[in-house]
Order: C-alpha cells, then sequence, then structure tokens
C-alpha cells in the first residue's frame, strides 16, 4: 500500500501546469512519497487512488478568484464544490466522485486548487503560478513532516 501518493494534474497548456510544477517542486525537496505528473486523467484517475492511505492531488482552477490563490478541498467540503476545479473533461472532482461510490476513496484526501488565468497551449506556466506552485509545495512537504 502506497501510504501517501501525490499527483499533480494538468497539461502542457500554459498556466494548466499549475499541478505539474508542484510535483516537481516536491520531487526536488526529496519529499518521501509516490509523486505522479497525470495529463487530464478522467476516470484514470480512480485506479490511482486505490491502495493508498492518503492521497494529495493538485490542480488548475478557475472560479473568479485573483491568479495563484491556493485552495484546499477536503472529503467534507470537496463533494459541494462543482465548479471552477479542472478544466478537464472528466474533472477531478466528478472522478472523485466516482471513486467514492466505487468504495475507491483513500481514507484521506487532501484536494488543492491553484486559480489560474486563461490557458495557453504551447505556453509556459505564469510568474503567479510559478509563485503559487513553490509555496504549495513548501505547505504540502511541512504537512508531511508535520504527520511522520
Amino acid at each position: 500500500m502506497n501510504q501517501v501518493r501525490i499527483l499533480g494534474i494538468g497539461s502542457p497548456s500554459g498556466d494548466d501546469q499549475a499541478g505539474w510544477l508542484v510535483a516537481d517542486a516536491l520531487s526536488a525537496m526529496g519529499v518521501d512519497a509516490c509523486i505522479d505528473r497525470l495529463d487530464r486523467p478522467g476516470a484514470n484517475l480512480i485506479p490511482l487512488l486505490e491502495d493508498t492511505a492518503w492521497a494529495i492531488l493538485i490542480d488548475a482552477m478557475q472560479s473568479g478568484s485573483p491568479i495563484g490563490d491556493i485552495r484546499r478541498f477536503g472529503t467534507e467540503t470537496w463533494p459541494a464544490y462543482s465548479q471552477g476545479l479542472s478544466s478537464h473533461g472528466l474533472g477531478v472532482i466528478d472522478a472523485l466522485s466516482l471513486a467514492r461510490e466505487l468504495g475507491s476513496l483513500p481514507s484521506r484526501i487532501d484536494l488543492y486548487g491553484i486559480e489560474i488565468g486563461p490557458v495557453a497551449p504551447g505556453t509556459t506556466a505564469g510568474d503567479d503560478i510559478q509563485a503559487a506552485a513553490r509555496q504549495l509545495a513548501r505547505h504540502i512537504a511541512a504537512d508531511l513532516a508535520a504527520s511522520r
């Protein structure tokens, strides 16, 4: 069983790389966890959650908040959040809801969203997104260290 699995979700399109940037920063910090970068996983997210005690998912969101804002959704709050998180066809919330119905959720899930601006294919993430990704990586690393 994976004790902790961190999934940075995104695409190669500009600010939508936010989840990938966090995963990369955590890897560079040497965080002791299974860390993956996923390109719009949709329902393929579900099997990645199985046999995991604690899943940390990071994705881009567009809710109208300032670019670079970070929001945390726990299992008590993400089911009620139906807009803004994920720019993907079958989004993260949809996949988590399906996993819940299938009994495949880990005992702990932390879902983070980084507010992004317009997504432009072939561009790099903006400075605000890169700074937010580094900030969130530090926060996640500290949370993991405190839990051990």
